[in-house]
């Protein structure tokens, strides 16, 4: 039945499109339909407060818990698309609604690229539709698919795009000037959606030099990154203007490294949102962390970030190797929430919700367990590519069925000063 069933798909590739998307589509759509009010309309991070200060005020600025003035903690891509949805919808609960509907609709649209995808790439079509069809099924990314979500599906579908095109170009028996350009502006556009892309540009940069150790790839490599520099220097040239200072894409690598690397950190957001200590160290939570950016600047905020954690980590090496296991085992051996999602009951009393080693459910199902806790790991490994940063993934998990004590309190008391300004 099963075999039958991929044999239809595989022959029906429409029809497999179509019903990936359908079915992602559904699910999350489901999700985001159940949530309070109040979690559509005051979660979302930085970024949704750029868009809003986009539309408000007509300025790329504000993504903190106060108007802090003009910023470059995220690139133009998803602020400038949600400004849209704002536009059009308005900054209240409905513009908000549209802007998780249109992340349903970009992960449903990845996920029913899956198989085209495996095909182009060289894989069995058929191994790109059970990929489409699990993850359309299961929201692996949980709440980051439905309402948290920046960038990263249309990240993920650009590093796609720009995978096979620079695959084509090495397969290609003419390596043109013009080629490398091309491949350059493409690159470079693409760091508009995610800055975190650049690494793997220069990965693969790297790695064409080393394994053909020949004057034109080297010529190709110079000038590709002369086309990325190109595209780029815009939004470069405009954070020097705004922020009187030179940085790249983005700013706040500063700010992200001290929120995840200190004496209280945690191997996730969701537990260091939970953790008081942890939770006030970032601007988007409080008044007074936020006003010190604002009275130093931006960049000399994540300057005098970046230099404190950086000496934090010199100091302290035995706690950041505890940072990195505690990080790793908590990919495989997550003691999380369950999946919130019709059906999560039933995984969990088959051993496969998110339940540590000494759980009785998964003691009972260990093979199905392990697939889980497995299936977990490979989610966190293929999305880090594309995934900005773990300040954010799952930061306010809880808040759609109420909050974790506390923090849910502690988030509505930021979101109210918000709604009151």
């Amino acid at each position: 039945m099963g075999r039958r069933f991929i044999a239809y798909l595989a022959a029906h590739r429409l029809v497999a499109f179509l019903a990936i998307f359908s079915l992602s589509f559904l699910i999350r759509f489901s999700l985001l339909e159940r949530l309070p009010r109040s979690t559509v309309f005051h979660t979302g991070g930085e970024a949704p407060r750029i868009a809003r200060a986009l539309v408000l005020k007509g300025q790329f600025a504000d993504p903190y818990v106060i108007p802090t003035g003009p910023t470059a903690h995220t690139t133009p891509f998803y602020p400038v698309l949600v400004a849209g949805v704002y536009e059009v919808f308005g900054t209240g609960y409905w513009g908000n609604f549209v802007r998780c509907l249109l992340l349903v609709f970009s992960y449903s649209l990845l996920y029913a690229l899956y198989p085209s995808l495996a095909s182009a790439f060289g894989f069995p079509y058929a191994a790109g539709l059970i990929a489409g069809l699990a993850s359309a099924l299961v929201p692996f990314r949980r709440s980051t698919e439905v309402w948290l979500g920046w960038e990263e599906p249309y990240a993920a579908m650009a590093l796609a795009f720009l995978l096979l095109l620079t695959l084509k170009r090495w397969k290609s028996p003419n390596r043109d000037a013009k080629g490398a350009l091309f491949l350059g502006l493409c690159w470079g556009a693409a760091l508009y959606i995610s800055f975190t892309l650049v690494a793997i540009l220069a990965g693969l940069l790297v790695f064409d030099l080393l394994a053909n150790r020949q004057p034109r790839v080297v010529r190709d490599a110079c000038l590709t990154m002369v086309a990325v520099v190109a595209v780029t220097a815009p939004w470069i040239l405009r954070n020097h203007t705004q922020l009187h200072g030179w940085t790249l894409m983005r700013d706040n690598l500063g700010l992200e490294l001290s929120f995840a690397n200190h004496d209280h950190a945690a191997p996730s957001c969701t537990l260091l949102y939970r953790d008081p200590i942890s939770w006030y160290r970032h601007p988007g939570n409080t008044f007074a962390v936020a006003s010190e950016l604002k009275s130093v600047g931006e960049l000399e905020f994540n300057r005098r970030q970046l230099n404190m954690t950086l000496k934090w980590i010199a100091a302290h090496p035995a706690s950041l190797t505890a940072i990195l296991r505690t990080f790793f085992l908590f990919l495989v051996w997550t003691d999380r929430d369950s999946l919130r999602f019709p059906g999560h009951k039933f995984l969990h009393r088959a051993g496969v919700g998110w339940h540590g080693p000494d759980s009785e459910t998964g003691g009972k199902y260990p093979v199905l367990a392990m697939v889980h806790y497995f299936r977990h790991l490979s989610a966190g490994v293929l999305f880090c590519p594309v995934h900005q940063s773990v300040s954010r993934a799952d930061r306010l998990d809880d808040l759609a069925v109420g909050g974790p004590g506390d923090n849910g309190r502690r988030g509505e008391a930021v979101s109210g000063a918000e709604s009151a300004r």
